[in-house]
C-alpha cells in the first residue's frame, strides 16, 4: 500500500489477519482470521473489497438461508446510562 493512512496520516503499513465484525440490522458475524493491510502507527484497518464481499455474503447465508455457522456464543448487552457509577 503506497498511501498515507487517512486517520493519522502514517505511511507505513503492514498485512495483518484480525477479527472483524460484521454487523446489519442488530445481527452480527464475527469472523476471525480476516487478511488486511493495517497502519503501524495507529492501527487503522484497510480490506479489499472482494474479503467484504465474501463476509457479507457469508452473513446473508446464515440469517438468510439458514446456514450453521462454525461457533456461536451469547453477548450481554447494557445501555449505558443505566449502568452503576464506578
Amino acid at each position: 500500500m503506497n498511501k498515507l493512512c487517512h486517520f493519522c496520516g502514517n505511511r507505513n503499513f503492514k498485512n495483518n489477519n484480525v477479527q472483524y465484525i460484521y454487523r446489519h440490522n442488530e445481527k452480527f458475524l464475527i469472523v476471525n482470521d480476516v487478511p488486511c493491510v493495517q497502519c503501524e502507527f495507529c492501527g487503522e484497518q484497510y480490506f479489499r473489497a472482494e474479503v467484504l464481499k465474501k463476509i457479507e455474503k457469508e452473513f446473508n447465508e446464515i440469517y438468510s438461508f439458514g446456514k450453521k455457522s462454525r461457533k456461536e456464543i451469547s453477548v450481554p448487552v447494557e445501555q449505558y446510562f443505566e449502568l452503576q457509577p464506578a
